[in-house]
């Protein structure tokens, strides 16, 4: 049996990062995840389906692990500096520049795989991280160990066990560790969009009453990552359409903010779900990331939820690694825990009360929701705060 201080499941952004923050240290690490191809070659031509907004304290955390300089590099991170959030034929509307905050910028839009690619890279350099592209048979614990069978019968021990292997977490369900889980009534249609008018470096939404579409300025100026957000019925339909009538769906639903849209990618389709696990923490085992809660991708910040979570728990494991503690106890978690469930409960109840809000097309929820936003975007310290907020300051 092979020992580890930790071994991370899940080879996702949070997983990665996770073990290129824990490998500053001496600590031996391993990352558990059945793909072997985590990396995927990019290049100009090859635009990610999936692209995140990543606020600034992701940023930061990409700049402490190392990859920020690797990703800017590339010149495929774009930041975007306005939002323009309104109603499809009604008159709310929420539009901030970063010009009037003295930040930078509101944001980074990034694709999924190329922050993999550089996050891989950065953990195939360290001596002490070890991949094992398995998958877990067994998991089961002592008072100081954790221990995992693989799939090949190999058996791995470690003081600490991190599960960030996703919404559907197989160490969760294995430890049968309770989640509350709410279904959106959405359905989330991921694809790559070429419009007629450039973005401009603003990301923008537009509500409507069945859903919302979203357009994530990618690094090419008429190229956008589309998250639209739909009912059951309505993502069935527009999944089963003709490219050229999807994209004229679109231009027509988005009111043409963009111009004429076009799709020059697949779509991908997946249910939404909020979900919350109350105890993510147990002796030696922790959940992080989609394992331990999922959200609406509305406002897009369920990768930085992710990263948060990554942080604050390897500063505490690395803190206590050093001073020559015990990391994989319990109660070194606990601020850990409330601070993670107080960040989780609120974007959760947040996401929740938005989509209520927007849900249905009658005309008192319709003066409501626009005499709300008009609201918050004409008084400008709200606004602030709420910015504020979504950077992750």
């Amino acid at each position: 049996m092979k020992d580890f201080d930790v071994v991370i499941v899940g080879g996702g952004l949070v997983g990665l990062a996770t073990a290129c923050s824990l490998s500053n240290s001496t600590m031996n690490i391993a990352i558990i995840d059945s793909k072997d191809n985590i990396y995927q070659q990019m290049g100009d031509n090859d635009i990610s389906i999936r692209a995140s907004a990543i606020n600034l304290a992701s940023k930061h955390y990409f700049e402490q692990i190392g990859i920020w300089n690797q990703l800017e590099t590339s010149k495929r991170v774009l930041s975007f500096d306005t939002i323009d959030v309104f109603e499809k034929q009604g008159k709310a509307r929420l539009q901030a520049d970063s010009n009037h905050y003295q930040y930078p910028n509101l944001g980074y839009i990034i694709e999924n795989q190329l922050m993999l690619n550089q996050l891989y890279i950065r953990a195939q350099e360290q001596s002490n991280i070890n991949f094992l592209h398995h998958n877990v048979d067994e998991l089961f614990f002592s008072s100081d160990r954790g221990f995992i069978h693989l799939d090949n019968g190999q058996k791995i021990s470690a003081k600490l066990i991190i599960a960030a292997d996703g919404a559907n977490s197989s160490i969760r369900q294995k430890q049968q560790i309770k989640v509350i889980q709410r279904p959106y009534r959405h359905q989330a249609i991921i694809a790559t969009v070429k419009t007629s008018h450039p973005h401009q470096s603003c990301a923008r939404q537009i509500f409507y009453a069945g859903g919302i579409i979203a357009f994530l300025p990618l690094w090419k100026s008429d190229l956008s990552c589309l998250v639209w957000s739909a009912t059951p019925e309505q993502a069935e339909y527009l999944r089963s359409i003709d490219f050229e009538s999807f994209s004229q769906q679109l231009t027509e639903m988005s009111e043409y903010c963009l111009g004429s849209c076009q799709v020059i990618s697949e779509r991908l389709v997946f249910p939404l779900t909020a979900r919350y696990c109350p105890q993510p923490v147990k002796d030696r085992l922790v959940l992080i990331g989609d394992a331990a809660h999922t959200i609406h991708p509305l406002a897009g910040q369920g990768v930085n939820l992710g990263l948060a979570d990554s942080k604050q728990l390897t500063q505490i494991v690395c803190q206590n690694y050093l001073a020559g503690k015990d990391f994989g106890s319990k109660q070194l978690f606990s601020r850990y825990q409330l601070d993670r469930s107080k960040d989780a409960i609120k974007m959760l109840s947040g996401m929740q009360i938005i989509q209520d809000m927007f849900d249905g097309a009658s005309p008192i929820k319709k003066g409501i929701r626009g005499l709300g936003m008009n609201m918050i975007n004409s008084t400008p310290l709200i606004k602030k705060y709420l910015i504020k907020h979504a950077l992750g300051l």
